[in-house]
């Protein structure tokens, strides 16, 4: 079979490995956030278990990036779309710890009163949303749309400063409530941060779409 062929097989395999794993992690967001709302145990002991499975399939993706690069001599376009794909991988294996943790927080707090923080929910979900559009930008190596997306990051900046100063006010308010608030001002950042590696991949897009090093919605 011609090498080219080889290698193009080879990437599209990686990528599709990488689909899943942005699926894995989107739905360890859900089901964490989920369990900390829902007093859900079980469900936080789950994405805590699942968490191996990002983590083997993360390092599958950094083997098989390794292979195509040792056995394919790839050019520099083709080295710029393997150094892409694993830096995605890179952030979507830290926004699955940082769905590992929430899921952590959620079994902490299940014998707790509940504190009702809007915000958490509504992060989450805007994450998982603005996840989902920037891997089909990666897909389509859409430049404008992974630069649309990574501009929503404000979006997820401002329910994190509303979750932040209505955790504050919890605090100064009820002093028994410091630690709990203070576990849930935890998760919003964990959900703020995961919001900073999807803009990374939208960076990642562009880099791989022009070779540009950029910094969106910097």
């Amino acid at each position: 079979m011609p090498t080219r062929l080889v290698f193009h097989g080879e990437m599209r395999l990686l990528e599709d490995d990488l689909l899943r794993l942005g699926d894995l992690v989107s739905n360890a967001i859900d089901r964490a956030v989920r369990a900390l709302l829902e007093r859900d145990t079980g469900l936080a002991e789950e994405v805590r278990a699942d968490d191996e499975r990002i983590n083997d399939l993360y390092a599958r993706i950094e083997r098989e990036s390794l292979q195509v690069i040792a056995t394919q001599q790839p050019m520099a376009g083709d080295l710029r779309e393997i150094m892409a794909v694993f830096a995605i991988a890179t952030d979507l294996e830290r926004m699955g710890d940082h769905a590992k943790g929430i899921a952590m927080v959620a079994l902490k707090v299940s014998e707790e009163p509940a504190l009702e923080v809007n915000e958490i929910p509504q992060m989450a979900a805007l994450v998982r949303e603005l996840l989902t559009a920037e891997l089909e930008a990666f897909v389509r190596r859409d430049t404008e749309a992974a630069r649309a997306v990574a501009l929503r990051d404000d979006e997820v900046d401002a329910l994190y400063g509303r979750a932040y100063h209505r955790l504050i006010r919890v605090m100064t308010e009820d002093p028994q409530a410091v630690e709990r608030a203070s576990r849930l001002l935890w998760v919003a950042k964990g959900l703020e941060r995961t919001a900073d590696h999807v803009t990374n991949i939208g960076e990642r897009v562009v880099f791989l779409a022009t070779g540009e090093v950029v910094e969106l919605n910097g």
